[in-house]
């Protein structure tokens, strides 16, 4: 009776399975897929060429977006293994498993080139035939080697070995196509530790089977449906080569789909892929993972990390590093002290052996010298740099001086691209010759000012002498004498040119540009006066002297009351710094996006032309001129 039932059964599954182009299409998890990326192997029935635009992917109902398409052929059909396990017990011998080998055959010949195939033969024991290849020869050879073998027919411990395989093999999706013609007899594996292990590793196993005097497919079955796979039923050997063509097929014509997935925690997905063009809905489901819910410690720097990495530590390394360059090169720079044979050679009258190195290096040198002053004296600017040294009293010359300023300002470069990585910072070395600039300019500013305020002391000197008999010239030479710098040096230079026949007004005149004084202008005319039409000067200087001490009185008078104004231009000047200094000391975060986000530097930018306008228009309403 239960015999009848059986064969009910097989004619109901032969019967009633859709043909092979009906079969439908189906969806499999790829190994390697983690939240919330997913790839999954899209199995269609028949060779369909597919766009993304063709298949629709929804989960929970909800329509995905971004989901891209490509053919697992070519390259990327070694990830896609197949593992044939052909039974060769007792009931197969002969002309089964004959037809079985020739309908692998015809599987194999209908796969892609590129996928690697390996074959597993089961009967009282378990076999592997040959592992993972792709070479049809090696294939071949494989299936002729397989020879009928000898107690029960161990499915399930074959199907487990199939599925360890493809795990070891690392694939994105693997398959197992298991062949038998009759029950389960002697595995030690159960069927849920097949079904979990080919689960886990994302495999499907496609069963087949055949009829025979001692069928039983339930085994078969299960392990297809458990699986997301499928069972087939060949109703005679003719028609086992039918089946086995048609999941070659199959097999050979995947997809891989990925997409990015936005369900939320803990959610179970229902997948379902529809195809334009093919029947039915593929499925499938996993259950996103959970949020922890242990939270760990904020990260935080060590002691150690957070002093190397604070401002200080970055500033006191700045600053070593300079002085270490500025050392080298004083090192570099510096005379060096002559040897005992060099100095005692004087005296015994031998020769000096550090001579001729010295001689060659002086003369190096000063080919250098000589080399670079003939290039920067073709600038314009250059006669003036040398005049501003001169009269801001800088001893340095000027070709080192240059030199100096140049090696500070690449200094500083380096240092502050290799301390903030950032190309914009390292503008800031470009401070260095604005700073240099600065300092000589002030200098310039307090010898003039100075030769000023001694200018009517030393008139009135010069008035004295002329009324004691002296000439315009020797009263001239008379405040040279007794005149401090710097008008001792700017007035002796009147009186060199004027004994070298340059008159006492043109040479005046030169002075007047170097110090820029209209007061010295006054004096000149005196003396062009003097020499073409004479007249008491004594007594015209005395009245330029009282002109000139209004005027400074006036001077200071106005610098008192600008005072504040000045005062208020330089406060208003930096306090928008120190602020901005002491908030990013005190609390980086909250102005750090003014730092890092585009808006923020387009502010700070803002910011400084604003204040550096806003310092000019108060230094130019302030710098009134007497």
């Amino acid at each position: 009776m239960r015999r009848r039932a059986l064969l009910l059964a097989f004619v109901l599954t032969a019967v009633l399975a859709p043909p092979a182009s009906a079969a439908g299409v189906r969806l499999s998890e790829a190994a390697g897929s983690h939240f919330p990326d997913r790839t999954y192997a899209l199995t269609l029935p028949a060779p369909t060429r597919l766009t993304a635009a063709q298949v629709q992917v929804t989960e929970n109902g909800r329509p995905v977006r971004g989901v891209s398409l490509s053919q697992a052929g070519g390259a990327q059909a070694r990830h896609f293994g197949v593992v044939l396990v052909i039974d060769t017990s007792g009931s197969m011998h002969g002309r089964p498993l004959a037809a079985a080998l020739q309908a692998s055959r015809a599987f194999v010949s209908h796969r892609d080139p590129s996928q690697p195939v390996a074959i597993i033969s089961f009967a009282g024991d378990v076999k592997l035939v040959h592992d993972f290849t792709t070479d049809a020869a090696a294939i071949d050879q494989a299936l002729q080697a397989v020879q009928p073998g000898t107690g029960g027919s161990r499915i399930l411990d074959a199907a487990a070995r199939a599925v360890e395989l493809l795990r070891a093999a690392r694939m994105s999706s693997g398959s197992a196509v298991v062949l038998s013609d009759g029950v389960d007899r002697g595995s030690q594996t159960q069927a849920d530790a097949v079904t979990t292990s080919a689960l886990s590793a994302n495999i499907r196993v496609y069963t087949v089977g055949l009829a025979s005097r001692s069928f039983d497919f339930g085994a078969l079955n299960l392990l297809a449906a458990d699986t997301h796979a499928e069972f087939s039923a060949a109703t005679s050997l003719a028609d086992l080569a039918r089946v086995y063509e048609r999941l070659g097929s199959r097999l050979a014509h995947q997809y891989v789909l990925r997409y990015r997935s936005t369900a939320g925690p803990s959610e179970r997905v229902r997948v379902t892929v529809q195809v334009a063009g093919l029947p039915g809905l593929a499925g499938a489901e996993y259950t996103t993972p959970a949020l922890s819910q242990t939270h760990g410690a904020p990260f935080t720097h060590s002691a150690g990390e957070a002093v190397w990495l604070s401002p200080g530590a970055a500033l006191a390394i700045a600053i070593v590093i300079a002085v270490l360059v500025v050392l080298a090169l004083f090192v570099l720079l510096r005379p060096r002290t002559a040897s005992l044979r060099r100095r005692l050679a004087p005296y015994i009258g031998a020769e000096d052996p550090d001579a001729g190195v010295a001689r060659r290096t002086a003369m190096l040198g000063g080919r250098l010298r000589k080399g670079a002053g003939r290039s920067l004296e073709r600038a314009r600017w250059w006669p003036g740099f040398i005049e501003n040294l001169e009269i801001g009293r800088v001893t340095i010359a000027p070709e080192r001086l240059l030199a100096a300023v140049a090696i500070a300002t690449v200094t500083l470069l380096a240092l502050l691209m290799l301390l903030t990585g950032k190309p914009i910072v390292a503008v800031l070395a470009l401070g260095v010759p604005l700073c240099a600039r600065t300092v000589l300019r002030r200098r310039l500013a307090k010898e003039r000012k100075l030769f000023v305020e001694q200018l009517p002391d030393n008139l009135q000197v010069m008035a004295s002498a002329m009324r004691a008999g002296h000439s315009f010239s020797g009263a001239l030479a008379v405040v040279v004498a007794e005149a401090p710098e710097p008008t001792r040096r700017e007035l002796a230079r009147v009186v060199a040119d004027e004994q070298m026949g340059v008159p006492i007004d043109v040479a005046l005149a030169v002075v007047v540009r170097r110090m820029q004084s209209k007061d010295l202008e006054q004096v000149a005319l005196v003396a062009a006066l003097q020499r073409e039409t004479g007249g008491n000067t004594a007594e015209a200087l005395e009245r330029v002297t009282e002109t000139i001490r209004d005027r400074l009185a006036l001077r200071r008078m106005v610098q008192s009351l600008t005072a504040q104004g000045r005062m208020s231009r330089w406060v208003l000047t930096a306090l928008p710094l120190v602020l901005l200094t002491a908030i990013s000391v005190l609390n980086p975060a909250y102005i750090r996006p003014l730092f890092v986000e585009p808006a923020g530097q387009l502010v700070l930018a803002v910011a400084a032309v604003m204040v550096f306008c806003g310092s000019l228009i108060i230094g130019r309403i302030v710098d009134i001129k007497v």
